[in-house]
């Protein structure tokens, strides 16, 4: 079934870090919004070129039902694609059309032990499951972002070890994100795996899990949200193509 459309307006744009801006989006069409939902995402039709729109995805970080507000982070890093361009420029006012929700995609509480990676574009996501995680949780979260000041405050259980990883040419081809979570420690007991971020971080970690740590589908989450040198359209079409992909 289609997914309702919502026309709202850019209520507040916050610059949380250098490269990581919040978008809180306001309008009486979210009054049928489902609450819960922090995690999923959303689809947001955007401007691209200023001839068609384009739509790109995007997890949502909050919604308070009683403000009809709803809060989106988004990486505005350079001005090479539509999101980032419109993250950029847009201002308070301006209107914008949503769809959604969709599922949202939490790490599988039932373990002895966490592992949850990703790089920026993963960071709202991680953060929502950093703070559904029981209070007694332990286990290891490492997180790609663009610079020092790109570090946030994170709603973690204390036993979760942060490793932030400094990375300031995320578009660039690397392996710095999966060879920092091959290099940690394993620990004993049953693992939960969660992981998102750039396509080729993704799908090298998804190999490592699945075949090296003989980690079960239901215990393990991996996806990309992005591919280096492609468009978001390129990236899903390199997904379809993956072998190794679920």
């Amino acid at each position: 079934m289609a997914k309702a459309v919502r026309n709202l307006v850019v209520q507040e744009k916050q610059s949380v870090t250098p490269n990581l801006t919040r978008m809180i989006l306001q309008g009486q069409a979210l009054s049928d919004f489902p609450t819960g939902f922090e995690g999923g995402y959303v689809k947001l039709s955007l401007p691209d070129n200023n001839t068609k729109n384009v739509v790109r995805s995007y997890t949502v970080r909050s919604f308070d039902a009683t403000r009809l507000e709803l809060t989106l982070d988004m990486v505005a890093h350079g001005d090479t694609g539509p999101a980032a361009t419109w993250a950029n420029h847009v201002t308070v006012g301006e209107a914008i059309s949503v769809s959604g929700p969709g599922a949202c995609q939490m790490i599988n509480a039932e373990a002895d032990w966490f592992l949850l990676a990703g790089d920026m574009s993963a960071l709202p996501a991680i953060s929502v499951n950093l703070e559904r995680l029981p209070a007694d949780a332990i286990g290891d979260v490492v997180l790609e972002v663009i610079s020092e000041a790109d570090k946030v405050d994170l709603l973690a259980p204390v036993g979760m070890n942060i490793h932030w990883v400094i990375n300031p040419e995320p578009e660039a081809p690397n392996s710095i994100l999966e060879d920092t979570v091959m290099a940690l420690p394993w620990r004993n007991g049953l693992a939960s795996v969660w992981v998102a971020g750039e396509f080729s971080a993704s799908r090298a970690l998804r190999q490592y899990f699945r075949h090296e740590k003989k980690i079960e589908k239901t215990m393990m989450y991996v996806s990309c949200y992005w591919k280096v040198g492609e468009t978001d359209e390129g990236m899903k079409m390199a997904k379809r193509n993956d072998p190794e992909a679920w």
